[in-house]
């Protein structure tokens, strides 16, 4: 037998599950639901062994619990769904933004490509590492308070939600362990800056409901010789005591009473 698609669709598959897929398949990622409505059936009829079946001949792929996805021809041998994994995060928890060290990547403020793919949400999780088509993932549970400052982008025709450049900083200054640690959030700021809007930063950072966020904000900008650093310490209150400037370092340094940070790792301009 020759190896081409015709003969692949022809001998491996019957004709219900060919015609599935090919109605199912515009849709990239599909529920059990979308199933039954596809297939025309009803609650009690066997949806979920027929994609069963479908998933051992190899033509769909389980992302997570009543969720697949297509393997289309062009995947080759290799029989894995080309999905971005931004999409493909989107199915593992909900509500989702693409968030920390991720965003940061995708805004062009680090080079850095992170092998995992972080996700907020604004709930607790049962497991913050999932693991997910040969992709790893790292969700990031937030209070709903501080689950805000995303945006919808798309890739091709496909909607995700993804922390903008603002949210992306202070989060990274909030969290730096997600980031890469500080010095992340210290070239980001250097790098993209005019692109950013000041006030919305100063937004942000107050409502993080983290003054350590804040106080490094203030810190990196004066440093950098950024914007107006002590519009921000009029603008946001600063609590008392002192914060580590990364708290993914030892708790050993400099006092810096301005901003009542422990300047824990070395910084410059």
């Amino acid at each position: 037998m020759t190896n081409n698609p015709q003969n692949i669709i022809r001998d491996s598959l019957g004709k219900m599950e060919a015609r599935f897929l090919a109605m199912i398949g515009p849709r990239l990622i599909f529920s059990i639901d979308d199933a039954r409505q596809v297939l025309g059936h009803r609650a009690d009829d066997p949806t979920r062994q027929f994609l069963e079946r479908l998933q051992r001949k190899g033509w769909i792929q389980r992302i997570t619990r009543g969720r697949f996805a297509v393997i289309p021809l062009s995947a080759g041998e290799a029989r894995t769904p080309q999905l971005h994994e931004f999409l493909v995060a989107m199915e593992l928890v909900t509500p989702a933004a693409i968030a920390y060290w991720s965003a940061l990547n995708y805004h062009g403020m680090t080079e850095q490509l992170p092998r995992t793919v972080f996700i907020a949400t604004n709930h607790p999780v049962r497991r913050s590492v999932l693991k997910a088509l040969g992709m790893t993932f790292q969700v990031v549970s937030l209070r709903p308070a501080r689950f805000f400052g995303t945006t919808k982008a798309w890739i091709d025709e496909h909607p995700f939600w993804i922390t903008d450049r603002e949210k992306t900083v202070i989060d990274g200054l909030d969290l730096p362990q997600y980031v890469g640690g500080v010095g992340e959030i210290m070239k980001a700021l250097g790098l993209v800056w005019k692109e950013l809007d000041e006030k919305k930063l100063w937004h942000y950072a107050a409502g993080i409901g983290n003054s350590a966020a804040a106080k490094r904000l203030g810190f990196l900008m004066e440093t950098l010789g950024l914007g107006r650093p002590e519009a921000l310490r009029k603008a946001v209150p600063l609590a008392p005591g002192f914060s580590s400037l990364d708290p993914t370092f030892p708790r050993q340094g400099t006092y810096n009473r301005r901003w009542g940070l422990l300047i824990n790792v070395e910084v410059g301009q």
